[in-house]
């Protein structure tokens, strides 16, 4: 009878014995593993998961303490499910103490968005706060730098002196204001002043930074929905947020060719950030595509984790930073990459 009660669930379910023989598997979990559940009943469990795996290592404590354990987020990759994220719930059952339900269930995007976002919450370590501080002072920095040298070259030009001084200016509060934020990290007094900001006029101001640094021999190529009302956000975050995303694009296309960034309005994004949510609509819609290398697939799972980087001195924080600061402001984005094209979406919800 238990059979067909764990049949009907919308899980993975299997049941091992006390050898870590499986004797049963449900239809989903038959679909999940990709094996017909007659050619494993019988067959040990590490036909399905790995010895070393972290599902094992939980079914040994639960034999161990005789009570159910849960963890989220475990890795349960293999050749046929490359990088492949579960939820699992194992417990012994109390008609046979010999046998344990293994319950698993694949984590959806959404969710895998939020493990990042938590990890991302590493600024109480004190070395890593100074190695972000150290890693996003070198972005304004590289802008003041750029600009200095141009106004060196470019005396005879009023209007452009004057239009990379401002540039100068702004960069330079962005570096105060950052130090600030870092000094309100280590007092655990973090404050975040949101305001209603023309996203246009933001880019760029982060066009130009890349223009005069990183991204010097990119062409910018922009299509803006001059419609698109106004981001509700905290300035300097957003700076910061997009110009980590410019300058990872432009050091993809190797500082030539070009980068598209592009703003518009998707009524039909929506996100569900837990089970017992209305899902979200975020229309406020922000693209940056690169037509560089790409991302490769094992990767991009996992770019939004702190210290995973593609790049051989990279420190793995500069996306990690914008998962948090979207997180902040209650934005969410999506990465799609292959060879030849990335587009990173961001998806900002509409204040009034």
């Amino acid at each position: 009878m238990h059979n067909n009660i764990l049949n009907e669930l919308r899980t993975p379910v299997f049941l091992v014995n006390k050898l870590n023989n499986v004797v049963y598997l449900n239809a989903i979990g038959e679909e999940f593993f990709g094996y017909s559940g007659n050619l494993l009943i019988g067959k040990s469990i590490y036909n399905l998961i790995p010895k070393d795996s972290p599902i094992s290592n939980l079914l040994t404590r639960v034999r161990k303490f005789k009570h159910g354990l849960t963890e989220d987020s475990l890795n349960l990759s293999n050749i046929k499910f490359p990088n492949r994220k579960v939820r699992a719930h194992i417990v012994p059952l109390s008609y046979d103490s010999n046998q344990i339900m293994i319950q698993l269930s694949e984590l959806t995007v959404s969710e895998m968005f939020q493990s990042q976002r938590i990890n991302t919450k590493i600024s109480k370590s004190f070395s890593c706060m100074i190695d972000m501080l150290m890693h996003e002072l070198k972005n304004p920095i590289a802008g003041i730098k750029g600009a200095s040298q141009l106004i060196e070259s470019d005396l005879n030009s009023d209007n452009n002196v004057k239009e990379l001084t401002t540039l100068i200016n702004v960069e330079s509060d962005r570096i105060v204001s950052l130090l600030n934020r870092m000094e309100q990290i280590n007092n655990n007094n973090v404050t975040t002043d949101f305001q209603f900001l023309n996203v246009h006029e933001i880019l760029n101001h982060c066009k130009r930074v890349a223009q005069n640094s990183f991204g010097s021999n990119i062409k910018f190529i922009e299509s803006f929905d001059p419609s698109l009302p106004d981001f509700f956000a905290n300035k300097d975050l957003l700076i910061q947020i997009l110009i980590n995303i410019l300058k990872n694009s432009c050091e993809a296309s190797f500082n030539k060719g070009k980068i598209k960034i592009k703003t518009s309005f998707n009524s039909d994004k929506k996100i569900l950030f837990s089970y017992d949510e209305i899902p979200s609509s975020l229309p406020l819609q922000l693209e940056v595509i690169d037509y560089g290398d790409g991302i490769s697939k094992n990767l991009l799972p996992n770019i939004f984790d702190p210290f995973v980087s593609t790049k051989k001195k990279g420190k793995g924080l500069g996306l990690s930073i914008v998962a948090s600061g979207l997180h902040d402001m209650g934005a969410v984005v999506d990465v799609s990459s292959s060879p030849g094209l990335t587009n990173v979406c961001i998806n900002f919800p509409l204040k009034k």
